[in-house]
């Protein structure tokens, strides 16, 4: 026969199976067998398991948001306590004990149960707190959100007076949390300056809370847009966005979704909707679906262009217009806002549901990366040209190709556009092939450019057909600079010019062609520059009877003083034209060579000042020049590193590139902005400029290779964000896309994924990542950053990996006699004997521990590197007490503490203490009243 277990097999059993439950992930499928795990201990009367299943119920329905199944064990273990308290540990009582404000929060946001119902746990609370001595704060705000809920206006005023008067206690929320709540009711009063005011403090705090700071500036976004602090709203929004935006339960996305709706900001406000269609038919929550549904529906109102979502539903998708999807949710939140309003006997709930569904928009807030500016590039002709004109095509072509001719660009180029090409065929064949040929060499480089370079010459040779071969051969003239890329490069340019010069039967056409055969020449390999600034001597002689043709000359003369490094004639050329007001062709390439000269003599404040004359003059006719311009400037503004106060130069960058820009543009204006937020230590939104740079990569199948920095930069601020999955992501796709021969390209990037492994806990992986960079810095030739990654290879191995560690170490000191900067080799060689003192340690070698260590110290203090210094003769001791000397300790301890200053580090100051304190213990020796210690800690404190 089978022996019948025993009661206390039974009850191992009943253990083992609520470990087991415990230990499932999060889910329905764990609440059940914890529901079993439960139902196993009351059969075997196990009373403290059975209470340990019911607290962890009580978790696991919060967790599920699913309030309802926290009735039966919140119930059973108020039975259960009044029949034997002792059977709660601590620990549970605690959780009990939070459970009756999870409760009461519950109830209240599903209109299934009544206010009855609500009304007693609400009791409950305040009595079990007053009995306990808890602070009351909890229960003024469960009674403050219930008046709030049911429209009970005076006695939500009464109760709030006495939430935000209430002092915290071990049973309120975080601090934090507390003030998040406190602030959203001031700012639901009209109150949005005493919001701002009561929370904002909390901001510069390290909560430790998983929902902060993300709730708190989730809570004060729309106060900050209410005062008009647009840029404390973008910045809430955009940091509380990264936070939540993936969080599949999280009760802000409403907020951020009204935000996006009446900011301006649908695009965004889509994208994060999509994020979240589970919630339109599967929330478990009544209260968060009707205001996400709100929420959702005001944003689809705005969205002004077709869309489809698909919307899961009982394990099916379906596919709904954003018309359908807004008119279902719509209903939605006014269904279950009817339903709150049965339930309490009033209409309060409906009533700010409306008010949410007919919100105003508010003051646009730009986000972290602009969208395309608003002027779009096909904006109607503007002032100068009348309505007579615009009439007559013939009149319209000869006065854009005047323009051209008066080195007006801007007006050539607003005339010209207003001339639609199909009414090419009603102009005279000469006027018609002039205005072909300059359609085509101002088309923008690198759209079709095969086809345009086809319609250009057919227009030059159809010149050369109806007797105007001068007309032609300046045409030519101007299509050797433009296509030289197509036609054979600059060598074979160079020659076309030449030919041009030789064949020009006019002055004018003499002069156009010795400036772009000057330019070419310049351009050229063999860089002739003597040769270049005499065809513009020549050409500024020729000239000279023309003032709009000396002009263009006087502006080239200019630049090729410049290129002659005769940089102060140049200035003089250059500011003596812009006194003039010139056309704007001239304004242009001058301001341009102005900035260029500032730039020379690292006068930054005049090379800004040029560049933003030059985006001012760029504006008024929006095109690819338009695009250069803003380049320029950022380009400018990376080479001085003046970010801090010139972000928004940045950021109209992108707007100016989504508009006019090509894709490869786009990523550039977005990886360069990325670099802006960077250095203004803003990493949220660098991320969010490159996610959008890699957006637009993979949106517009860009060259993989284009993707290679994006990748790299939003792998690196992924690693510093502590998103490690998406940096480790990232990495591995830039290395697998980084041609093989970028061999720097390929070292930076394993640097970073080696980083980014560590920080993952894939500490072999890392090492291998850093010694693949050491290789491939060594093949490089840079002695230094191989000698680096060897040691970064070390220090990432595991503790126990002590022979791979030494082997990377080794290659890094075999590296050092290439080094010759004399301050990296000492900094290497400090780290090679910190490391070797750390992996002695790991051997238990003490001796040698301590003597590497020692020699680690003595080559930081050798480098002024205090704060290294100090670490080492903290670690020093730590290896004594390790080593079972805490005598010795103690004394490198104080050793360590009479270095202490003011820009210690805290962490460096706390490891101290500790290993202070520990030696002190060893010795049975005072703690408390050590003044070295209690300074320490005093320091720590203020902290």
């Amino acid at each position: 026969m089978t022996e019948e277990p025993g009661r206390d097999e039974i009850k191992q059993a009943a253990e083992q199976q609520f470990a087991q439950a415990y230990h499932l992930p999060e889910g329905m499928a764990r609440h059940e067998a914890l529901e079993r795990a439960a139902r196993a201990a009351d059969a075997c009367d196990h009373l403290p398991l059975a209470v340990s299943c019911r607290i962890a119920l009580l978790r696991s329905a919060h967790d599920l948001n699913r309030y309802d199944l926290m009735l039966a064990p919140f119930a059973w273990c108020g039975a259960a306590e009044r029949r034997d308290p002792t059977a709660f540990d601590e620990w549970e009582t605690h959780n009990y004990d939070w459970a009756h404000k999870w409760i009461v929060t519950g109830l209240l946001a599903d209109p299934r149960f009544s206010l009855e119902q609500i009304s007693s746990v609400l009791e409950q609370l305040a009595t079990r707190y007053r009995q306990h001595g808890f602070s009351a704060q909890p229960v003024h705000g469960a009674r403050t959100e219930l008046a709030d809920h049911i429209g009970d206006e005076a006695g939500y005023r009464e109760h709030f007076a006495r939430y935000l008067a209430a002092e915290r206690g071990p049973l309120s929320d975080c601090e934090a949390c507390v003030v998040e709540e406190q602030a959203r009711h001031l700012i639901w009063q009209g109150r949005p300056a005493e919001a701002i005011a009561h929370a904002e403090h909390q901001l510069a705090e390290d909560t430790g809370c998983a929902g902060q700071p993300q709730g708190i500036l989730t809570t004060l976004t729309p106060a900050f847009v209410e005062v008009g602090d647009l840029e404390r709203a973008r910045e809430a929004h955009v940091v509380a966005h990264r936070a939540i935006r993936d969080d599949l339960v999280t009760g802000y996305l409403d907020d951020h979704l009204v935000f996006c709706a009446t900011s301006g900001n649908v695009e965004r406000g889509v994208e994060l909707l999509k994020r979240h269609l589970h919630r339109v038919h599967s929330s478990t929550n009544p209260a968060q679906a009707m205001r996400f549904s709100a929420g959702a529906a005001l944003l689809l109102d705005r969205l002004d262009r077709p869309e489809e979502f698909a919307v899961p539903r009982d394990g099916r998708t379906e596919v709904l217009s954003a018309e359908e999807l807004r008119e279902f949710l719509r209903a939605q939140a006014l269904e279950i806002a009817a339903r709150f309003d049965e339930r309490n006997g009033s209409d309060a709930v409906s009533a700010r549901i409306r008010r949410t569904l007919a919100l105003a928009d508010t003051e646009p807030v730009p986000l972290a990366v602009p969208r395309a500016a608003d002027a779009p590039v096909d904006a109607p002709v503007e002032s100068a040209v009348d309505d007579e004109v615009l009439s007559d095509p013939v009149e319209l072509a000869e006065r854009a190709l005047k323009a051209f001719s008066g080195n007006d660009f801007l007006t050539g180029m607003r005339l010209l556009r207003s001339l639609p090409a199909e009414l090419d065929a009603l102009l005279p064949d000469v006027l018609a092939a002039r205005v072909a040929a300059r359609r085509t060499l101002t088309s923008k480089p690198g759209q079709d450019d095969e086809a345009a370079l086809a319609a250009f010459r057919a227009a030059v040779a159809r010149l050369e057909e109806l007797g105007e071969p001068d007309l032609a051969v300046r045409y030519r003239s101007r299509g050797a600079s433009r296509w030289a890329e197509l036609t054979g490069g600059l060598e074979a340019a160079v020659a076309e010019a030449r030919e041009c010069v030789a064949l020009a039967a006019t002055p004018k056409t003499l002069v156009l062609a010795k400036l772009v055969l000057a330019e070419l020449v310049e351009r050229s390999d063999d860089g002739l520059v003597p040769e270049a600034l005499e065809l513009v001597e020549q050409a500024h002689e020729l000239a000279a009877p023309d003032p709009d043709l000396l002009v263009r000359v006087r502006c080239a003369r200019a630049e090729h003083l410049a290129s002659a490094d005769r940089l102060e004639e140049a200035r003089e050329v250059a500011e003596a034209l812009l006194v003039e007001d010139p056309p704007s062709s001239v304004r242009f390439n001058a301001l341009r060579l102005l900035g260029h000269l500032a730039v020379l003599r690292e006068d930054g404040d005049a090379a800004l000042e040029a560049a933003d004359a030059l985006v001012a003059a760029s504006g008024s006719v929006r095109g690819p020049w338009t695009v250069e311009a803003h380049q320029r400037r950022v380009s400018l503004v990376e080479h001085l590193g003046r970010y801090a106060d010139r972000m928004g130069a940045l950021r109209e960058a992108v707007a100016v590139t989504r508009e006019l820009g090509s894709p490869q543009e786009v990523v550039w204006a977005c990886f360069a902005l990325a670099g802006g937020y960077l250095n203004v230590r803003r990493p949220i939104e660098a991320a969010e400029a490159l996610e959008e740079a890699l957006r637009i990569v993979r949106a517009d199948d860009l060259p993989p290779s284009d993707s290679v920095p994006v990748l790299f930069r939003l792998g690196k601020v992924c690693t510093q964000l502590g998103e490690t999955d998406a940096a480790l992501r990232h990495l591995e796709a830039a290395l697998a896309v980084a041609p093989e021969k970028e061999l720097l390209q390929r070292a930076v990037t394993l640097d970073a994924l080696g980083a980014a492994r560590a920080q993952a806990g894939q500490e072999v992986e890392g090492a291998e990542a850093y010694e693949g960079a050491a290789r491939l810095w060594t093949e490089i030739g840079d002695a230094y950053e191989a000698a680096a990654s060897w040691m970064e290879a070390a220090s990432t191995r595991p503790n126990d990996d002590v022979a791979e560690s030494f082997h990377a170490v080794s290659h890094a000191e075999g590296l050092l006699e290439h080094v010759d900067d004399e301050e990296q080799v000492l900094m290497l060689r400090t780290r090679i004997a910190a490391i070797r003192g750390f992996l002695h340690a790991q051997e238990e070698d003490w001796a040698k521990a301590l003597e590497h260590n020692g020699i680690a110290e003595e080559l930081a203090d050798q480098s002024g590197d205090e704060h290294r210094r100090l670490f080492m003769i903290t670690r020093g001791a730590r290896f004594l007490l390790a080593a079972e000397d805490p005598e010795n300790a103690e004394a490198e301890a104080r050793r360590a503490g009479a270095l202490v200053t003011d820009r210690t580090p805290p962490p460096i100051i706390g490891d101290l203490a500790g290993a202070l304190e520990e030696a002190l213990r060893a010795q049975d020796k005072q703690v408390v009243g050590d003044a070295l210690l209690r300074s320490l800690n005093a320091r720590l404190n203020d902290e």
